[in-house]
């Protein structure tokens, strides 16, 4: 028999639902993708969750990990400008598991300190067809409320596909995606993409502020190369106004530590 593999899962899931948009702003050409979605002078309201899960595959099913809860507004002074805002955001972790195997979470330590520092700063975007993206934390950011922040607008990162171009400006920077159109009104109102975060110019496996992979600590160099990255996420589009009405990426970071590739 060989050798025996562990597998270690992180899996991220996130919603994101719109609730509000503010008064319509006139449509013009730009040289901005993303104006299509997120109109100039607007401002757009999400409910965001995010759940980090963790196990090892051939044993019990628990699971175990924190869970994030927020309200977001992203507002659009200008083209190709961002401005994130978050509040009312919970920090919770999981208490048991209910006998359908569910986790039951509870109001984790540190809690209302989390609250506060991801209330704090307003974090500004840039989303620009030739840099990609690029965040402007404020100088006392802490780490880990940046990459929190760096998953809102990995799921807000919405495809055009108007754009007929596999080669996407991410959080990571730029990423090979497939792309496949589910279903289509006036415009493409379903969409589902597909990518190996490993793959991308910019993706960084150790623990930085650039990194996704912050939540493993003490993560170095060589051990991170045997992590495999990738990233599913399903968008569904308003088909009148365009902008996106509801979200769900999942990321798998899978740990193989026996592994000869």
């Amino acid at each position: 028999m060989g050798d025996p593999k562990i597998w270690l899962l992180l899996l991220l899931s996130t919603n994101v639902f719109a609730q509000k948009g503010s008064e319509n702003a006139d449509e013009q050409m730009s040289s901005c993708p993303l104006s299509a979605r997120f109109k100039t002078f607007k401002k757009y309201v999400y409910q965001y969750t995010t759940e980090s899960k963790n196990g090892v595959t051939g044993t019990s099913k628990l699971s175990n990990g924190p869970k994030v809860t927020c309200q977001v507004e992203l507002e659009v002074p200008q083209e190709c400008s961002f401005v994130l805002h978050t509040a009312n955001c919970a920090l919770s972790e999981v208490s048991v598991i209910d006998p359908q195997g569910e986790p039951v979470y509870r109001q984790a330590a540190g809690a209302d300190a989390f609250q506060a520092a991801m209330e704090k700063n307003p974090l500004k975007i840039t989303w620009e067809p030739v840099v990609g993206i690029r965040l402007y934390p404020e100088p006392d950011e802490p780490v880990n409320i940046l990459n929190i922040k760096r998953g809102i607008i990995s799921a807000l990162n919405v495809p055009v596909m108007e754009e007929s171009n596999d080669i996407m400006n991410t959080v990571h920077g730029l990423c090979k995606t497939d792309y496949t159109v589910n279903s289509r009104k006036d415009i493409d109102t379903d969409v589902t993409l597909t990518r190996d975060l490993s793959q991308c110019d910019q993706f960084r496996r150790m623990k930085l502020p650039s990194s996704p992979l912050a939540l493993l600590p003490s993560l170095h160099g060589p051990l991170s190369k045997l992590i495999s990255s990738t990233q599913d996420c399903n968008y569904q589009f308003d088909n009148r106004r365009k902008h996106m009405t509801n979200a769900v990426c999942t990321e798998k970071h899978i740990f193989l530590p026996f592994s000869h590739e």
